[in-house]
């Protein structure tokens, strides 16, 4: 199966997010619109970003559904998106995308050129 999109994380600052979700130690990933709805059901590239560095594909995830939570329903499953209490993302209700089957590639490989951007959120080449 080759997969033709992919999701930008973070990977820099207090958490990296992206390694988080490739190892299966994240199986939440949040946004505060439903910015990856277009994907649900589907398998993604996992791309790392950090501030100043070039995008690279580090694995890949199905997102597998997507459910807006409250802040206290954040707070009860910051097991499993570890967004640490006043980080920049702890920003009360969140959309939510379950995440399985989480897979770290290998040979990660920088974001193909011809990547099109759907905002920071998504792209697809």
């Amino acid at each position: 199966m080759r997969i033709k999109r992919g999701i930008f994380v973070r990977n820099d600052g207090p958490v990296p997010y992206a390694d988080k979700i490739v190892s299966a130690e994240k199986p939440i990933e949040t946004r505060s619109r439903n910015m990856l709805k277009k994907l649900v059901g589907h398998p993604v590239v996992i791309i790392a970003t950090g501030h100043g560095k070039r995008p690279v594909c580090i694995g890949m995830a199905w997102i597998v559904k997507a459910e807006k939570k409250t802040a206290e329903e954040m707070d009860s499953i910051r097991d499993k998106t570890l967004i640490p209490v006043g980080d920049e993302f702890d920003t009360g209700s969140r959309w939510c995308y379950f995440l399985s089957s989480q897979y770290k590639f290998k040979n990660p490989f920088p974001l193909p050129e011809n990547a099109v951007r759907h905002g920071r959120s998504w792209c697809e080449w």
